[in-house]
């Protein structure tokens, strides 16, 4: 259970940055759930490189997205020549960085940083889940979670 806190509340500094670009919509809002009511993380499906829908967590304690070790196997993304480093509840960590594209509702990023996760202790906890949205991805819109309406929205100030 300490490594699933380490990943959900790690601050994770990138060793190489990649500005992300921003194309296409600069607002929208798209159905967002909660895991569980023990763990009320927020999920929104995601498209990464253009394929999906997978399920993705919004973490705004993290600073770089993350995609689990089987979605960045399954799309095949090419390794960075240098890793992220990290440090969490867990203590610290290295682990294996891309680059993506990653589009939520009518927003896409591209050359997004992402850390690879074995999400399967996060998994195991609330369900599966694909990856998390971080600080590097979400720190381009105004966000709103509307939990009642179960709807997250992303709009470019």
């Amino acid at each position: 259970m300490r490594s699933f806190t380490a990943l959900l509340t790690a601050a994770v500094f990138a060793c190489c940055a990649v500005p992300p670009a921003a194309r296409a919509a600069t607002s929208t809002c798209v159905p967002a759930q909660l895991a569980s009511a023990a763990y009320p993380l927020v999920l929104v499906k995601a498209r990464v490189n253009g394929q999906g829908p997978f399920t993705f967590f919004v973490d705004t304690g993290a600073t770089v997205s993350i995609v689990s070790a089987s979605l960045a196997r399954r799309l095949h993304l090419a390794p960075l020549p240098a890793s992220v480093q990290g440090i969490g509840a867990g203590g610290r960590f290295s682990t294996r960085a891309s680059v993506a594209t990653i589009s939520i509702g009518g927003v896409t990023q591209e050359r997004v940083l992402v850390a690879t996760f074995d999400l399967s202790q996060i998994n195991g906890a609330v369900g599966a889940m694909d990856g998390g949205l971080g600080y590097n991805f979400l720190k381009a819109y105004r966000m709103t979670v509307d939990y009642p309406g179960r709807e997250l929205c992303l709009e470019a100030p």
